[in-house]
């Protein structure tokens, strides 16, 4: 590296220390320095997971990089940072770190010049190829006017006293200001603290890991922010993660989930065999209930906003309730706030995923007006933003199942279930889009979401009792439908369907004549009228309304 370059890496790590995302979290801001520092020294050796983590993370010298994913975790979070970071602040020159590797690298800011370092309407296998390259290509380019600055020394002192005088007025903005920017979402916080109770050394390795763990499924999340237990946030919802060792072998952990500010206990659950496969189980399930957008957290913050369509945060929870539970009374202030929020908070990829479901549920009842954008648009601009989102992959997933493209939608969406095989909406949903599509093996993404999540939206469930009754499981897909109808009365039209037909294909003409005429009357008609009128109040697609009619008139309810 040249002297300016080496200056110009300089000032890049102590303008994002000087930021509030880096302000706010130490540890980042510690492996931040380490990567720099090694980058600095010009050593040919690469930087391995086993050097970041004990020399960076603070692990000890046990830890071993092939069972534990802490190293990596913790590097793509970096990474997200960086590109959230520069894709806001628009300079010329920015930091990477290519995929697959540990090595951070100056290069020049393609976002700051209206550009994207990625292709966002390609296949993800091939940009998961290419990716790498494309950084490194970015990072041999030196930045604009730094080769000039070689050798001119009194310069570079300038410079270097300008950029501590900045740092200084930064620093002393962050101190003096206690309001969170109004172009960020304020989603809320979980700080995952450390295991209490440990008396001896010897369970420290499980520990370690199930920590790691925690922390590496939560940020795999789009709707929680997830920080260490030394960090600060400005957020004023935050939620400790806490944890206590039960026995000295670390078998048994009791998992808690405290609101911070009144100390509150507002989930708790014991892992057994924190150590094993079914620890590691057990985890996950603590992970969707904690973090999922109808878990603890998501119900919890429903009381503080309930009724509130602020645009943000509150307009999500509510959106994510109409999804639920297809209340049409709050369709259209829904769709107002989310459209708001378009316009306020245009950087945020989770924002821009919802609406482009948003859009699509706009045009499905004939509100196309009511979300200005497209679907295929949001859907991009979400990838764009943030590549490494579950959320916003899938939200590129089902532009391509919109427009007829089964290949690149199914491809794209067992990318998004890779980046987070913990979300249930995306495996359920990817299910439900491979099984319209003729894929049977949709129907194992749509079961796997409900083996995973209490909580999984009813379409899903409806998904798969629909398709026990295709293959003539009458009384399996009539327990599936009434244990979900059950749960949420009225909210779930494809349950009500089938209950219905396999009520009547099991011979129970009664029960089924008794909810068909439930339904009727919901949607406006007598019990006696035609099938597909009364589907077609619901249903917009000709094809299923007619396909649903013939499987009716086999019934013959009257």
């Amino acid at each position: 590296m040249t002297e300016a370059e080496k200056l110009q890496l300089c000032l890049e790590r102590d303008h994002l220390l000087c930021s509030p995302e880096f302000a706010r979290s130490p540890t980042m801001s510690k492996l931040l320095r380490y990567l720099v520092d090694h980058k600095l020294l010009e050593e040919n050796t690469p930087l391995t997971a086993y050097a970041v983590a004990v020399d960076a993370l603070g692990r000890d010298d046990s830890f071993d990089t092939q069972i534990d994913s802490y190293p990596r975790v913790q590097i793509g979070r970096l990474r997200r940072m960086l590109d959230h970071f520069y894709l806001r602040e628009k300079s010329k020159s920015r930091l990477f770190i290519p995929y697959h590797h540990y090595e951070i690298i100056l290069g020049a800011n393609e976002e700051g010049q209206d550009g994207d370092h990625l292709p966002v309407d390609s296949e993800p296998a091939a940009r998961d190829s290419a990716n790498p390259s494309a950084v490194l290509d970015l990072a041999i380019r030196r930045p604009a006017g730094l080769a000039r600055l070689v050798g001119r020394g009194p310069i570079l002192a300038i410079l270097a006293v300008s950029v501590l005088l900045l740092a200084f007025a930064t620093i002393y903005h962050l101190r003096t200001s206690n309001t969170v920017t109004a172009t960020t979402i304020a989603y809320p916080v979980i700080i995952v603290k450390g295991t209490e109770g440990i008396i001896n050394s010897s369970p420290r390795p499980t520990i370690d890991r199930m920590h790691s763990h925690l922390v590496g499924a939560l940020e795999k999340f789009d709707q929680v922010r997830v920080f260490d237990e030394d960090a600060e946030p400005a957020n004023p919802s935050q939620y400790l993660l806490e944890s206590s060792n039960l026995n000295d072998a670390a078998n048994h952990v009791q998992l808690r989930l405290v609101d911070n500010v009144t100390r509150e206990v507002i989930w708790s659950n014991r892992i057994e065999k924190a150590n094993s496969q079914e620890g590691e189980l057990g985890l996950n399930r603590a992970v969707i209930d904690i973090a999922s957008s109808h878990g603890k957290i998501a119900q919890h913050e429903l009381t503080k906003y309930r009724d509130d369509f602020s645009p943000g945060y509150p307009c999500l929870l509510q959106f994510h309730q109409y999804i639920r539970y297809r209340d049409q009374k709050i369709l259209n202030p829904v769709l107002q706030c989310m459209d708001d929020s378009a316009r306020q908070f245009p950087n945020d990829s989770y924002l821009m995923s919802m609406l482009a479901i948003a859009e699509n549920i706009s045009r499905q009842f004939d509100l196309p007006d009511a979300i200005d954008g497209s679907q295929k648009d949001f859907a991009i601009r979400a990838e764009k933003l943030d590549h490494d989102s579950a959320s916003a992959t899938f939200a590129m997933a089902q532009s391509f199942f919109f427009e007829g493209d089964c290949q690149r939608g199914t491809s794209w969406g067992k990318r998004a279930v890779s980046l987070n095989p913990l979300n249930s909406r995306i495996m359920g949903y990817l299910g439900i889009f491979m099984l319209a599509c003729d894929l049977p093996e949709g129907e194992a993404y749509s079961t796997r979401a409900l083996q995973m999540d209490a909580n999984a939206d009813l379409a899903v469930a409806a998904t798969v009792a629909m398709q026990k009754l295709r293959r003539g499981e009458a009384k399996a897909a009539q327990e599936m439908s009434a244990k979900y109808m059950d749960s949420i009365p009225g909210a779930a039209l494809g349950l009500e369907i089938s209950y219905i037909l396999s009520s009547a294909m099991l011979g129970e003409k009664e029960d089924a004549r008794t909810a068909w005429r439930l339904f009727a009357q919901r949607s406006g008609f007598p019990e006696t009228a035609e099938p597909r009128d009364v589907l077609g109040r619901w249903i917009t697609n000709p094809d299923l309304v007619r396909e649903l009619e013939a499987d009716f008139k086999k019934a013959r309810l009257y």
